[in-house]
C-alpha cells in the first residue's frame, strides 16, 4: 500500500472510508486531489448536489455530479466514470458514430465533394456532426467551471441550430414536391434557414444566461419556440408530402419514414420539457433513465430516420433531380459556413455577458 507520509494509529478507525458520514465522504473525496487538481491514480468521487454550485444543479437530480475545478483530462476520463451526465455524453457519442458510418456507406454511391447535387446531404451530414460532436463536448466538459459550464451549452445550441439549418437545406432539395420546386421556399431555403438557425443560438443562450435556477418556464418558452421555428421551415416540403396524401391520395414513398423522424422528434420534444420520469422520483434517475437520456436517444433517431427517408427521395426523384438547376456552395455547404461564423459571433457576445454575470454574482 502506497504511503502518504503518515503513520496510522493501530486501533483507530477513523481514517477508514466505511466509517465517514455523507458530509465527512465529501470532504475525504476532496482529500483524494492533489494540490493541482489531479487525483491520486484515479477519478474524482462523484458528489451530491449540496456541495456544488446552483449553475450545475438539475431539476430532480440528487447525486452523481462531478467535482468542479478539476484538470480537463479529469473531466475527459469521466468518460469512464459512473456520473449523471455519462448517458448524455455517451448517447450522442454513440450517435456522432453511427452517423459517420452511414455518412461513409453514402460516400459509396454518393459524391459529397465533386457532384454539386449531393451538396445538401453533404451539408446535412457535417450539420448532423456537429451537432453530436458540441453535444457530446457540452455535457462532457461543463462541470469544470461556471464560465465553461455557460460555454459549453452556448456552443450546443450553436449546434442545435446548425442542424436545424442542414435539414431544412437538404429537405428543400430532396424532399420537395415538384409543384413547388423553385418557389420561394425552395429558392430561400439556405437563407431562411440561416436566420432560424441564429434564432435558436440566440434564443438558447439568452435562455441560459439571463436566467438564474430554479429556472421558470418563460425559460422553457425561448428554447422550444426558436426550435420550432426552425422545425416547421425544415418540416414544409413534409407537410406538403402529408397535404397530397390526405387530400389527393398520393404517396410518396419516404413518407413512413418522414412521419418516424417527426414522430421521434416530438416525442424527444415531450421528454425534454417534462422532465418525467424524474419529476415523480426525485433522485431514482440520476444515472440512468433521466428525461434528458432519452431525448438524446429520440434525437439519434430522428437524424437516423430521417437520413432514410432523404435517402428514398433521392432515390425516388433522382432523374427529376439532375433535370434542375445545380444546387450552389453558398446554397450549401457555403450557407453552413455563413452559420457556423454568424452563432461564433453570438457565441463570443454571450460568453462575454456570462463572464460579467459571474463576476457580479461573486461580488453581491
Amino acid at each position: 500500500m502506497e504511503s502518504n507520509g503518515v503513520t496510522p494509529r493501530p486501533n483507530s478507525n477513523s481514517n477508514r472510508p466505511e466509517a465517514l458520514t455523507g458530509t465527512e465522504v465529501t470532504i475525504a473525496s476532496t482529500n483524494h486531489i492533489t494540490s493541482n487538481g489531479a487525483p491520486h491514480g484515479r477519478l474524482v468521487p462523484t458528489t451530491t448536489k449540496t456541495c456544488i454550485p446552483l449553475v450545475f444543479h438539475e431539476p430532480h437530480v440528487e447525486t452523481g455530479f462531478r467535482q468542479t475545478d478539476q484538470p480537463w483530462t479529469y473531466y475527459l476520463f469521466s468518460l469512464f466514470q459512473i456520473h449523471n451526465e455519462c448517458m448524455n455524453v455517451w448517447t450522442h457519442l454513440v450517435a456522432f458514430f453511427v452517423i459517420l458510418y452511414r455518412c461513409w456507406s453514402f460516400s459509396f454511391e454518393f459524391d459529397f465533394i465533386h457532384d454539386p447535387y449531393m451538396w445538401p446531404l453533404g451539408a446535412e451530414f457535417l450539420t448532423t456532426f456537429l451537432l453530436y460532436a458540441f453535444s457530446s463536448g457540452a455535457h462532457c466538459f461543463s462541470n469544470k467551471s461556471e464560465l465553461v459550464h455557460y460555454t459549453c451549452f452556448i456552443v450546443d445550441y450553436c449546434g442545435i441550430g446548425l442542424y436545424g439549418l442542414g435539414s431544412s437545406i437538404a429537405h428543400y432539395w430532396y424532399c420537395m414536391h415538384e409543384d413547388i420546386f423553385g418557389t420561394f421556399p425552395h429558392r430561400f431555403a439556405a437563407p431562411g434557414g440561416v436566420l432560424l438557425s441564429s434564432l435558436v443560438c440566440f434564443c438558447c443562450s439568452v435562455s441560459k444566461t439571463f436566467y438564474k435556477r430554479p429556472y421558470p418556464f418563460t425559460r422553457r418558452l425561448w428554447q422550444i419556440g426558436s426550435v420550432m421555428a426552425i422545425y416547421a421551415w425544415l418540416i414544409f416540403p413534409i407537410l406538403y408530402q402529408l397535404y397530397l396524401f390526405l387530400f389527393h391520395n398520393y404517396w410518396e414513398p419516404s413518407l413512413a419514414d418522414h412521419f418516424s423522424q417527426m414522430f421521434w422528434f416530438f416525442l424527444g420534444g415531450f421528454f425534454f420539457g417534462s422532465d418525467i420520469p424524474q419529476r415523480f422520483f426525485p433522485g431514482c434517475f440520476d444515472f440512468v433513465g433521466h428525461s434528458h437520456q432519452i431525448f438524446h436517444v429520440c434525437i439519434m433517431m430522428t437524424s437516423y430516420t430521417q437520413l432514410d427517408a432523404v435517402y428514398k427521395d433521392i432515390q425516388k426523384g433522382r432523374q427529376e433531380l439532375y433535370a434542375t438547376e445545380a444546387p450552389t456552395f453558398w446554397g450549401t455547404y457555403g450557407a453552413v459556413l455563413i452559420g457556423l461564423c454568424i452563432n461564433f459571433c453570438i457565441g463570443v457576445v454571450f460568453y462575454n455577458l456570462s463572464k460579467r454575470k459571474i463576476a457580479d454574482e461573486k461580488q453581491q
